[in-house]
């Protein structure tokens, strides 16, 4: 598998609202790939950080303060879903798939969900992680940290190095997980300041 670039950004709605998420996906993703009945990657919310030697495996489940468990999600009922649980196999899931495509790169996208916090120490996804799976296996994985402005560059720069993984996330809340990884979850990083 090639490797797998991605940003994908969270920042926090009105009123403790939920959040918007952004997500742009440069490479990686190609349907020569994706193993999917759908031709696409889940990708979800995980209850733990990235493991020592980034080991997406030390990720733990989803995250799932209210004990869902594994309920078939679906669009129409997002109440019915897990906090973390952003897709799901068979292109279920709050907000479907990420699609792949023959070269690869996603052009960004963009939702709202009311169901992801901020704050609680059961409910926050600061310092909690990203992962996308291919039919199930983890094939990468990012930590969800604040992002600050004045210390990490834009999660969509464009001159982010393919074998780096940066993560940033809280500016008034806004909390990112910016991803470059290689094959099979092994994320080459390091926290990048300019």
């Amino acid at each position: 598998m090639n490797a797998i670039r991605a940003n994908f950004m969270f920042a926090p709605l009105a009123n403790n609202g939920g959040a918007q998420v952004w997500i742009e996906v440069k490479s990686g993703l190609s349907k020569k790939y994706a193993i999917s009945p759908t031709g696409g990657f889940e990708y979800h919310i995980h209850v733990k950080r990235v493991g020592p030697n980034n080991d997406c495996m030390a990720t733990g489940g989803h995250l799932d303060p209210t004990n869902i468990g594994a309920a078939k999600c679906m669009p129409a009922k997002p109440d019915r879903c897990q906090e973390g649980d952003l897709s799901v196999i068979g292109g279920y899931g709050k907000h479907g798939e990420l699609k792949a495509t023959e070269s690869g790169a996603i052009a960004p996208i963009s939702y709202n969900d009311k169901f992801i916090h901020f704050s609680g120490e059961t409910t926050t996804i600061e310092g909690r992680s990203v992962v996308i799976h291919n039919n199930g296996t983890r094939v990468a994985c990012a930590n969800i940290v604040p992002y600050e402005q004045s210390t990490f560059p834009s999660a969509f720069a464009e001159d982010t190095p393919q074998d780096e993984v940066r993560m940033s996330g809280s500016d008034a809340g806004r909390v990112v997980a910016t991803m470059a990884m290689a094959v099979a979850g092994s994320v080459f990083g390091v926290l990048m300041t300019l």
